[in-house]
């Protein structure tokens, strides 16, 4: 009887700090990489993660198509030399804030291309998150020279 009671009071103990727990609310938006050419089998995705929800929640997977690979790469510059580095530990997104990954900045590598990305074509992604699951992202390929406007919009 005591086991069941006490398995009863922690049952009910996770079910109160699972609703009381500030839930993430994410969007997605403007994913854009630029063609590739012919034997280059990298390419850097870049995007806009928003959380207008009161919990952070953390980016920390990337699936990409085909036989390819991907993950999480930030770059800085320091004293005239380009540093590029993996995140393995994902990227954290805040509550209420927005999170832009961009050229000299934080990206996504997708590495083992088996074919040029051409500038019109799509690739699909799935970016997997700690709080909010699995979520689609349709990356539009520019052309090489592209490069984003003050919105993020390239074109």
């Amino acid at each position: 009887m005591a086991k069941r009671v006490a398995s009863a009071a922690l049952l009910a103990l996770l079910s109160s700090c699972a609703r009381d727990q500030p839930a993430p609310d994410v969007a997605i938006g403007h994913g854009w990489t630029r063609e590739t050419a012919p034997g280059q089998s990298v390419a850097a995705v870049y995007l806009t993660v928003t959380n207008h929800g009161t919990g952070e929640d953390r980016l920390a997977k990337v699936d990409p198509p085909g036989g390819a690979a991907a993950s999480l790469h930030s770059s800085s510059s320091d004293g005239g030399v380009a540093r590029m580095r993996a995140r393995p530990d994902g990227l954290v997104i805040p509550a209420h804030s927005t999170v832009e990954l961009r050229p000299g900045g934080t990206h996504i590598m997708v590495t083992g291309l088996q074919q040029p990305l051409r500038a019109g074509e799509t690739i699909e992604l799935s970016l997997g998150f700690d709080r909010s699951g699995r979520r689609p992202l349709t990356v539009r390929v520019v052309p090489a020279s592209g490069a984003p406007d003050e919105h993020g919009m390239v074109m």
